[in-house]
Parts: C-alpha cells; structure tokens; sequence
C-alpha cells in the first residue's frame, strides 16, 4: 500500500508538534522545579504532596500556637513579678507598722503607701494580653476579672477555668491561671479558710490608719506571696515547656519539608540533560 505524500507530511507535522509539547513541558518543570505539573502526571506523588502539604500546615499552627502561648504566659509571669515585689514592700511596711515604737502618724503614712500598694496589685490583677484579653480572668477573658468598691470589698467576675493551646499532636499548655487561685484563694491567718489578697492589703492600712496593729496581716501576706510564687513557678516550668515542644516541632517540620522536596522537587541535572536531548531532536 502506497502512503501518500500528504500523510508523510502530516506526520512529520504531528511529530515535531509532540517533541514541542515535550520540550515545553520539560521547560515548565525546570521553570517551577517540580517533578510533575498536574496530579494526573503521578497520581501516587500528587496523593503523598498533598499529605506531606496537610501536615506542613498543622505543624505550622502548632509552632504558631507555641509563640502566642509563650507571649502570653511571659505577660503573666511579668504580672506576677510585679505582686511579688508590691507585696514584699506591703510585708516591709506591714513588719515596720507592728512595731511598738511606732507613733500613729508614722503608721497614717505606712498606710498611704499600702493603699498605694493596693491599687497596683488589683491592676495588676486586671492585666490585659496583647489582644486586650484578661490574664487573670479564666475562661472568661473579655471580663474584667477584678473591681472594689472602694469601701473594702472586692469581687472577682472570672472563673476558675484555664485556657488550653494545642502545642503538639500530644500536647496542649494552659496559657493562663485563674485570678481565684492566684489571689483570692489565700490563707487565711488562722489557717481556717480564704482571704483574698487585696482585703488582707485593705486591712492592714485601716488598721495603721486607726493607730492598731495586727501580726495576722503579715502572717496572710506571707501566705499570698508563698501562693503568687508557687503560680510563678508553674509558669516557669510551661515555659520551659513550650520550648522543648517548640525544637521538636521545628525538628519535625525539617523532616517534612525534606520529604515533600524528595516527592516533588526536580532533579535540575537530569531535566537540563533531558531538555537538551529533546531539543536535538526537535532540531532534527
């Protein structure tokens, strides 16, 4: 059978049309440096980048839940660093104040100071992070966890619960405490039940302000700072916590990406030589 010299043609045609195609194809490759364009290129790579993509992404959230963790637990510790030093101070005056020497002017102007002290532990306790939330108020961080009403009481508006970041495939870290544990649930003298850290500051300066004096307020203020350092210590240890979580994390997003470039990533050397070839051919 005879073939005719429009066919002859026609593949000639058709063949340099599909050694172009090739050579497109190989340069697009070389250009975005992947294996295959399309999943239907390699529909078991294509499967596997997708996974290897999906736990990028999870891992990539982890990592971003440890910084704001770790941001909002060194607020906290901050915050706390802050009480601890007001209430030495308060424990400083309070131990001055029992003093017999002492006359009642003296003391008037120890409880000036204490008020003062007062006044900076309850802000302190209302302490904000940086998306305005309250660190102090449990679960209920839109509330204002702590308020007096300038006649002695205090009340807390927070709960007892704590927020939780998901940290790790494993592992979640509380990334605050309630205030009713860090400064309502206090010792009382007696050892017989609770007294809040701000009633026992009030206390003390009405007291000096009447000329008396009360060793309980020392004994309470001992109990606050004792408390206020066990919480500060916890925050210490979800610190280190964090950072631990925080290398195994970034460990395990090396393996990832060297994975998903082992999948998809070109051989450049391989492809170049490819490319060259089927130039030739396209030339010929």
């Amino acid at each position: 059978m005879r073939i005719a010299t429009t066919q002859i043609f026609q593949r000639g045609v058709d063949s340099m049309l599909d050694q172009q195609a090739r050579v497109f194809k190989t340069q697009l490759q070389l250009s975005a440096n992947k294996r295959f364009l399309s999943p239907s290129d390699d529909p078991t790579a294509a499967a596997q980048v997708l996974g290897l993509n999906e736990s990028i992404a999870i891992n990539k959230q982890y990592s971003t839940n440890t910084k704001a963790a770790q941001t909002r637990l060194e607020i906290e510790e901050t915050s706390l660093d802050g009480a601890i030093n007001a209430l030495q101070r308060a424990r400083e005056l309070a131990v001055r104040g029992v003093n017999g020497t002492q006359s009642a002017e003296s003391r008037r102007g120890i409880a000036q100071e204490i008020r003062q002290l007062t006044d900076q532990v309850l802000s302190l306790a209302n302490t904000r992070d940086s998306s305005g939330e309250y660190i102090f108020a449990g679960a209920q961080s839109l509330t204002q966890p702590f308020s007096h009403d300038g006649a002695g009481g205090f009340a807390y508006a927070g709960d007892q619960g704590q927020r939780q970041l998901q940290i790790g495939p494993s592992r979640q870290i509380a990334v605050g405490d309630s205030g009713l544990d860090v400064f309502m649930k206090i010792d009382n003298a007696a050892g017989t039940g609770y007294q809040d850290v701000f009633t026992t500051l009030y206390s003390l300066a009405t007291e000096f302000e009447a000329d008396t004096a009360n060793t309980d307020r020392i004994t309470e203020l001992d109990n606050a700072i004792n408390n206020v350092l066990e919480v500060r210590a916890r925050i210490g240890a979800r610190l280190n916590a964090i950072d631990r979580e925080e290398q195994v994390n970034l460990a395990y997003s090396v393996q990832l990406q060297s994975a998903l470039s082992d999948v998809q990533d070109l051989d450049l050397a391989e492809a170049a030589t490819e490319l060259n070839r089927q130039t030739v051919v396209l030339q010929a």
